[in-house]
């Protein structure tokens, strides 16, 4: 057994020519290029190593750093028992420089227990966005022209510059070995094998090192980048591939897509975003935006996710296409709104030229596509736990524990303004505790898990001579979600009114039906449970909603990131609402503890709104979205019969497009029949292909678990 071959990254990391971190993980990188075993299936026509980095023992990934895999260290000895010793020595070595072993380290017990009950969280990690249209245009040479003007002004990075060529080596070495392999199966080959095979060997004789000649050169080049190491998010793909697109014959290009997009559902890939405009307003969609589109509506995939930009310029023709793909179910494209996105990154000093270049990592956090290190996520914090907290001075009564701050006994507020001074005392406490948090996760990212990958491909590091988790790229934000708001809402509005307006119950009282979840107080729950809710266009809840949203997004803005920037808040709640849900207590809103029914984004908690799409757009457009800079998401939900009318699909478009002449920032559109859904539960076998959109991404139905079967369920209707 050779160990430079089974672990190369671990060889080439511990046997680096240089001790520093840079050095040894370019140097492992190097070494896995070199080391790994490639095969070409030319089915795919585009190629790149299927031999993953997460596949090995020791491993270098782009969120987390250095990763340990003791079952794969525990299968590589069972396939060579007689290198058992020497397999452990590799293994061991990396143990103390596993990054978050490391950053798991400074966690207090309090910040351990504010986790395990879904309190809030933190984190520092996340998904990127390369500039794959600088990648493209200048190719690896044009990379290194740029290393090579820098490293004369930073003449105290050379190591780090070292590292940054020691990884284009590594990329260009995969490159050749890729076309080699092709060349070899040449002379066997025939039919359409023969054709892919040279068009191959064709491209690898110009790329990666110059730009593409054609739309197949685009994707291979693309392809290739977008994989090495790992797979992410292609982010603006029609800005970096659409002029390639352009200029190349129609049937040849659109098969190229199709493939592509082939190997982006096999690969679960991440945000994918077309459509958009410039900072002078002008639309910048191309024959690629439609054809992408158009491959969504054909193929029907729940991957890749897919997010489409809009702006008050935008063609009639593109919601149209966008309309009709969501009418296939998929939960596609998410809709996001230019005209509220880009102020709201302007007014955190990203300029216009730069926030139109915004798009999407992850599942639909906001990125400035090949300049930014924007988080995703950084942290996350449960609105309406920071009220139990209010309500009980400070104990979570998941835990019965004291995790929040002291803001007083509750049952002795006398006035409103009491609670909701206690409420965002506990908001500001928690968002102090992510932020800290958070930034001492990103020190030890920068220092233990540096990334000379992301640093060629976005923009600053090169300039500055610093490495994309060390304050490298141009913009360093930070993204925190929450959990929900709506439900909170509704709680303070109930509280208001029926202790503090009509006084028909005290605040003790309040607190006594809270902690005995409500046993002994039925009329109370029945008056609390059944009164205004968010999502009804009701002024005093929704002014509560305006209010705490407003309290939060601005705070967490007076937070300063290590990465260079602000944090700024969003509402993501991916599959995670039932589970904040069931780690809160019982509530002012009617919801009792172990129930799981929470808010799925920023709109009304599920099934609560009752007057109709206009009223639900209503009321969360009274949230100031303009300070949202992370995605803000509004799930809604239609029936499948209304869009496959023409006067439905219309009075969708308009319905979109008033809820962002308001200042609506995303809409993520499920369509399909309460029916089908509750028939998928009861028979999964007959509905595989079922697929929802969950709160950032879309996914087959039947593979989700039951209570988030059930939220999905129960939300609203809409009927336009």
């Amino acid at each position: 057994m050779d160990i430079r071959r089974l672990e190369p990254f671990a060889w080439g990391y511990v046997h680096s020519p240089k001790p520093d971190v840079e050095t040894r993980i370019a140097h492992g990188i190097l070494t896995w290029a070199k080391e790994i075993p490639l095969t070409l299936d030319v089915t795919d026509w585009f190629v790149s190593p299927l031999y993953r980095m997460s596949s090995q023992a020791v491993s270098y990934e782009r969120a987390d750093g250095i990763v340990l895999r003791d079952e794969v260290r525990r299968r590589n000895i069972s396939e060579y028992p007689e290198d058992e010793e020497l397999i452990n020595v590799y293994y061991d070595w990396f143990r103390p420089y596993e990054t978050l072993r490391i950053i798991s380290k400074h966690r207090t017990p309090l910040q351990e227990k504010l986790e395990v009950n879904k309190c809030c969280w933190a984190a520092g990690g996340g998904h990127s966005n390369p500039d794959y249209e600088m990648l493209l245009r200048v190719g690896t040479k044009g990379i290194r022209d740029k290393i090579a003007l820098f490293r004369k002004i930073h003449t105290d990075k050379a190591d780090l510059y070292d590292a940054f060529e020691m990884t284009l080596d590594a990329f260009e070495i995969m490159a050749k070995r890729l076309q080699d392999l092709a060349r070899e199966r040449l002379p066997g080959a025939s039919g359409e094998e023969k054709t892919v095979l040279e068009r191959l060997v064709r491209a690898f004789d110009n790329i990666p090192q110059n730009a593409p000649r054609d739309f197949f050169e685009a994707c291979e080049f693309f392809w290739l980048a977008f994989t090495f190491l790992d797979v992410d998010s292609p982010g603006l793909f029609d800005y970096a591939l659409g002029r390639y697109y352009e200029n190349d014959d129609e049937k040849d290009r659109y098969a190229c897509l199709e493939k592509l997009w082939e190997l982006f559902h096999k690969t679960r890939t991440w945000n994918l975003c077309v459509g958009r405009s410039d900072e002078f307003g002008n639309d910048c969609t191309c024959a690629l935006t439609y054809d992408v589109l158009r491959l969504a509506r054909e193929k029907k995939y729940d991957t890749p996710n897919l997010t489409m930009r809009t702006h008050p310029g935008t063609p009639e023709s593109l919601w149209r296409a966008a309309a009709e793909t969501l009418a296939t179910g998929i939960g596609m494209p998410a809709i996001y709104n230019d005209a509220v996105v880009c102020p709201a990154l302007e007014s955190i000093g990203v300029p216009a030229s730069d926030s139109h270049l915004y798009c999407m990592n992850g599942c639909n956090q906001i990125d400035i596509f090949g300049k930014s290190h924007m988080g995703l996520e950084d942290g996350e914090i449960s609105v309406c736990k920071a009220l139990e907290f209010a309500l009980f001075n400070g104990v979570c009564k998941f835990s019965e524990e004291k995790l929040g701050a002291d803001t007083g006994d509750a049952a002795g507020f006398k006035t409103f303004d009491e609670l909701m001074a206690a409420y965002k005392k506990q908001i500001e406490y928690m968002a102090d505790y992510i932020t800290e948090t958070s930034n001492a996760a990103q020190r030890d990212f920068a220092k233990y898990a540096p990334n000379p990958w992301k640093s060629l491909t976005v923009q600053g590091c090169i300039e500055k001579g610093l490495d994309y988790k060390d304050r490298g790229p141009i913009y360093g934000h930070g993204q925190v979600l929450t959990e929900g708001l709506p439900d909170t809402a509704d709680s303070l509005a109930a509280v208001k009114h029926y202790v503090f307006d009509e006084k028909k119950y005290t605040m003790a009282q309040l607190v006594d039906a809270l902690d005995k979840d409500f046993e002994g107080y039925e009329d109370l729950w029945s008056d609390f449970s059944s009164y205004n809710k968010f999502g009804n266009d009701t002024d005093d809840v929704d002014e509560i909603y305006a209010d705490i949203t407003d309290h939060i997004y601005r705070y967490f803005r007076t937070k300063k990131t290590f990465r260079g920037g602000v944090f700024g808040v969003g509402c993501s709640t991916f599959h995670r609402a039932p589970n904040y849900g069931f780690h809160c207590g019982a509530l002012p809103n009617g919801k009792k503890k172990g129930e799981k029914l929470l808010a799925d984004s920023i709109g009304a908690t599920p099934g609560r709104d009752v007057c109709g799409p206009t009223a639900l757009l209503n009321s969360v457009t009274r949230g100031n979205q303009y300070l949202a800079t992370s995605g803000n998401v509004m799930q809604m939900k239609f029936n499948k019969a209304q869009f496959m009318t023409e006067t439905g699909m219309a009075a969708f478009i308009a319905l979109a497009k008033t809820y962002f002449s308001e200042g609506g920032q995303t809409l993520q559109i499920n369509v399909v029949s309460r029916e089908e859904l509750l028939d998928a539960q009861k028979r999964p076998e007959k509905h595989k292909d079922l697929i929802v959109r969950v709160g950032g991404f879309s996914q087959y139905f039947v593979k989700l678990d039951g209570p988030l079967q059930e939220n999905i369920i129960a939300r609203t209707e809409n009927i336009m």
